[in-house]
Parts: structure tokens; sequence; C-alpha cells
């Protein structure tokens, strides 16, 4: 008899000790899942941080490669204060600031775009000094170039600015007429 009183005690408590290891796991499993969502929200964050970063290098290095294939004529037009525009986008490159539906990448998440400026310039050591007749000198052109890249459904953007020279020649009376740094 006493058994079974023991037994219908046991019952009891079997069913609470069961309840509690349901419980505790059941909140170990929630704090996994919100492990795992914050994990995840982190990781996406920092691949959409190294998209807009590349976006925006990527932008740089067309610039550079533009800036240092064009010869001394195409130059000129810099002279004047012209500011060249380049959007990359997943078909090539457009000469013009990037429009509300260019993107570079396949995805189309990526807006990725160039600004080259001429800054001035300065003669290069070495090079000729006479500024008398019609003599030519070597210069360094000093160029601004600022890469922009932008992700909007992150609310991500990223700006790079680099210097670049290039050097080319230039007639003396020009050197003369043309803003120097």
């Amino acid at each position: 008899m006493k058994y079974l009183e023991t037994a219908r005690r046991q019952r009891g408590v079997a069913l609470l000790v069961a309840l509690l290891i349901l419980v505790i796991v059941s909140l170990m499993g929630i704090t996994a899942m919100k492990t795992s969502m914050f994990s995840s929200k982190i990781s996406t964050g920092t691949q959409v941080d190294a998209m807009s970063f590349e976006g925006a290098e990527s932008a740089v290095e067309d610039a550079f490669g533009y800036l240092y294939g064009i010869n001394g004529a195409e130059m000129l037009s810099f002279m004047n204060g012209q500011i060249m525009h380049r959007c990359l986008t997943a078909n090539g490159v457009n000469l013009t600031t990037c429009q509300s539906s260019d993107r570079m990448d396949s995805r189309g998440l990526v807006k990725a775009e160039s600004r080259i400026r001429q800054k001035g310039m300065r003669p290069v050591d070495g090079g000729q000094v006479s500024m008398t007749g019609t003599s030519s000198i070597t210069v360094d052109y000093t160029f601004d170039i600022i890469g922009d890249s932008e992700i909007e459904q992150f609310e991500v953007d990223d700006h790079h600015l680099q210097q670049a020279l290039k050097s080319a020649r230039v007639s003396s009376s020009d050197f003369n007429n043309i803003g120097q740094e």
C-alpha cells in the first residue's frame, strides 16, 4: 500500500520535471535562434559594406586606367575645369553620371561612378626650365579622382578620393596661363 502512495506522488513529480526540462530546452532553442538571426544580420551587413567598398575602388581603378590611357591632346579638355564622369555598369562604362537604373553588378545592387578633375600642374624636376619662346616643358598634371558607390536597399555608400599624377608636355605659354599647384 505504501508503495502505491509513493508511486502516485512520484507521477506528479515526474510530470513537473518533464515540463521543467521542456521549458529549459525551449529557452535554449529560442536563444540559439535569436543568436543565429543576429549573426546572419551581421554577416549580411559585412558583405554589403564590402560590396560598397569594392564598388568605389572599382570606380577609382577604372578612372586611373582611363587617365593613364589618354594622351596630351586629350588632356587639354581638363584644362578648362571639365569634370569627367564615368559610370560603371554591367555592360561597360558610360561617360555620364549614373542614372537611377545603372548598376555594376549582376544582382543590380551596386551603383558605382567616378569623377576626374584636373587640379593643377607643376614642372617635373630636371625638366626644361626655360619659359621663353615656343618651347615646351614636361609637367606633372595633378588629378583628383573621386569614386562613389551606393547600395540603396541597405542605405550604404562609400566615397574614395585618390590623387594621381600624369606627366605630359605642355607649351610654356599654356603653363603660364593655366593654374598651377
